[in-house]
């Protein structure tokens, strides 16, 4: 009997992942993933290194299947694939609510691009979190 290995590609590794992997289910609630993304830390990649806490970084932008600017983000450092890393060799560490705070009106994000536990929103899916939900520790 041959084992099969799970790719670590699937294997969630952490409650954001978590809710990830679930969404597609015919039960999945997707404000879980959404509150699981705002309150938790996830990271984007830049070119830029962040030298102090008042630095500015400008992270790597893709463009969606229908050619629209998307930021990509990431829930865990090892989701990031090499050839992102190629364009922005920097990976840095933030609460998904910052991302919304600072993602301007005409951009969407896509949460892991290419990988299995991804997710994309667009711009008028970031006005209606950013118009309906909050950060646990902002209520």
């Amino acid at each position: 009997m041959t084992q099969e290995t799970v790719s670590p590609d699937h294997q969630p590794l952490n409650e954001l992942e978590e809710k990830l992997a679930l969404a597609g289910q015919p039960d999945a609630d997707p404000v879980d993933v959404i509150l699981a993304f705002l309150n938790n830390e996830v990271y984007i990649v830049s070119a830029d290194a962040l030298e102090n806490a008042d630095s500015s970084v400008e992270p790597l932008v893709l463009s969606n299947a229908e050619g629209e600017p998307v930021l990509a983000v990431f829930s865990h450092p090892s989701r990031v694939d090499a050839q992102f890393l190629e364009a922005a060799p920097n990976v840095l560490g933030t609460h998904g609510s910052a991302i919304l705070g600072s993602l301007g009106d005409e951009l969407g994000l896509v949460i892991n691009p290419g990988s299995a536990h991804g997710f994309e929103i667009g711009r008028e899916g970031i006005a209606r979190i950013r118009r309906d939900f909050r950060r646990a520790d902002e209520e």
